[in-house]
């Protein structure tokens, strides 16, 4: 199984080298000492650092949770560029950014006309690839994992209860991506949508707009200050 984990590692090497530099990140915030920095690797390492258990139950659970949270952060900022504009193939008059625009698209595909150019199409694949990369790799090695488990019982009862969906979803991530998993489970649900946007469509729409609400809503308070 360690040759489908390296290989997934390979295939999705921008998001398991900033999962790799946002570990090592953690442990010089927690000074936890690291045996071996090599990002990339042909064991069961590839994609993360060696490094010194952390002691701590509050930081082992950080350790496992922060690095995967920005690569979760930086994935779905980027993918949705990628996703907006593949939906919109059929008929693309050029890249979608502006929130504005974004809404409209997703409300209106018919606003979108002539054929995407190849450069175009080069550049979007590109940009949902390295999405996809980055949301690929955002649960701690095994390792991590066990020593997190062990942690988290002596943790207060109230933390226990923040942290438990987190726990949760690392341990069942951390066992999938041993196997590479993770990979082939986030090509099924890009496929899927693709292929039935009508699941999400609306969310988006109302997500797009929220950049212009807030700049709305700013721009409102400001006025009403300055007629005061």
């Amino acid at each position: 199984m360690t040759v489908f984990y390296v290989l997934s590692k390979i295939l999705t090497f921008p998001g398991a080298l900033t999962k790799a530099l946002f570990e090592q990140i953690m442990c010089r915030i927690f000074k936890c000492p690291v045996e071996d920095n090599r990002y990339l690797r042909t064991d069961k390492m590839c994609g993360h650092i060696e490094h010194e258990a952390v002691n701590s139950p509050v930081k082992s659970y950080l350790f496992c949770f922060i690095p995967g949270l920005l690569n979760f952060l930086l994935g779905c900022t980027i993918g949705l560029f990628p996703l907006v504009n593949i939906l919109n193939l059929g008929n693309y008059s050029g890249f979608v950014v502006f929130p504005q625009e974004l809404s409209q698209s997703v409300q209106n595909p018919e606003m979108l006309e002539t054929p995407a150019k190849t450069l175009d199409l080069a550049i979007i694949f590109f940009f949902a690839w390295v999405s996809i990369s980055l949301l690929s790799n955002l649960f701690p090695i095994i390792k991590d994992a066990v020593i997190m488990k062990e942690q988290y019982k002596n943790l207060p009862p109230a933390l226990k209860i923040i942290f438990f969906p987190g726990y949760i979803g690392m341990q069942v991530g951390a066992r999938l991506e041993k196997f590479g998993l993770t990979l082939l489970i986030l090509v099924a649900l890009t496929v899927f949508a693709v292929m039935f946007p009508g699941f999400y469509i609306p969310l988006v729409s109302q997500v797009a707009t929220i950049p212009s609400k807030i700049s709305a809503f700013i721009n409102n308070m400001y006025l009403e200050a300055a007629y005061r």
